[in-house]
């Protein structure tokens, strides 16, 4: 913890002082001394309700006061947040066969959720793409700050035919910040990173290795995210000419991530598949910021004073 102010902590030094004057207080002047026939039994009473909860009151007030002296000092607390220049491209499966319900309640709405989740949890400021592909690769939302906006393109998403996943990856490229305005930093694929989601294979398109070496070139990093089953038979929910096409090629998804320097995720519940994201999450360029917290503890410092005035009253006694 910082502080903007440290002179005002000077203050801090009137505390003791203050608790000398406490004590003081305590102890009653010589002139207020009568007599009393059990002198013994009375200081016996005296000492049985001496105890802390007769100066939680003052406790509670002496708090209260450190506290608004640290407040004037006004405090800073760090504040983890992305790096506002780095940029996220999350490149989205929507063939047909992210209809099957291996994965609970299906595939489609498994990958919708994990994807709510993983724009929500994003720290302020993140600028994050959306991009789609099934036989074609489409930029449904540029990059943006914009959570409502994404939330809103998820909620929107329809499932197509086909799977491109190469033209996925060359949509995603264009979307991101080039090469040039991330140059200067020592890890420019840090600032620069698609997230593929797919339960399929490429049937269509551009090579996936071909364009993920582009991303490589360009200095992106590349995570793959295969949902769903890579065995044969029949995939609950779909039709059975979905079968080898429902089928993700796990080796090429492999092979994308280790030449985009990213990591690859098999997933097969929705649970694992928001687990992958929030792993991802983890892994972004982070910066600490210093927030001013003077309002924090200023409410700190009144509901310290408003305990202790109510603790005194109500071991206030009337007579």
């Amino acid at each position: 913890m910082m502080f903007l102010w440290p002179w005002a902590l000077g203050l801090l030094l009137l505390i003791p002082l203050l608790i000398w004057l406490y004590r003081q207080s305590l102890r009653p002047p010589a002139e207020s001394v009568v007599l009393h026939p059990d002198v013994a039994m009375l200081a016996r009473a005296s000492r049985k309700t001496r105890n802390w909860r007769q100066h939680l009151s003052a406790g509670l007030y002496l708090l209260a006061l450190v506290v608004a002296v640290f407040a004037l000092a006004r405090p800073t607390l760090p504040v983890l947040q992305a790096d506002p220049r780095a940029a996220v491209v999350l490149a989205v499966d929507i063939s047909r066969s992210m209809q099957a319900t291996d994965v609970q309640p299906s595939r489609f709405e498994a990958a919708r959720a994990a994807l709510r989740s993983f724009i929500r949890e994003l720290p302020e400021g993140t600028r994050v793409a959306l991009v789609t592909f099934s036989r074609d690769s489409q930029l449904v939302v540029p990059l943006t700050t914009d959570r409502g906006r994404l939330l809103e393109a998820v909620d929107f998403l329809e499932l197509n035919l086909g799977t491109a996943i190469g033209d996925a990856i060359l949509e995603s490229i264009t979307a991101l910040p080039p090469l040039s305005e991330r140059a200067g930093v020592p890890d420019p694929k840090s600032l620069a990173t698609i997230i593929l989601l797919t339960d399929g294979r490429s049937l269509a398109g551009v090579d996936p290795i071909e364009a993920a070496h582009e991303a490589a070139r360009l200095q992106i990093r590349v995570h793959a995210i295969g949902i769903g089953r890579t065995t044969e038979g029949l995939v609950p929910g779909l039709p059975e000419q979905y079968s080898l096409a429902a089928q993700f090629d796990e080796a090429t998804l492999k092979e994308i991530a280790r030449v985009g320097e990213g990591n690859y995720f098999y997933v097969d519940s929705a649970g694992r598949l928001t687990e992958a994201y929030r792993n991802l999450t983890r892994q972004m360029t982070w910066r600490i910021r210093q927030d001013e917290a003077t309002a924090a503890f200023s409410l700190l410092a009144g509901t310290l004073l408003m305990l202790s005035l109510g603790v005194a009253q109500f071991r206030r006694r009337v007579v």
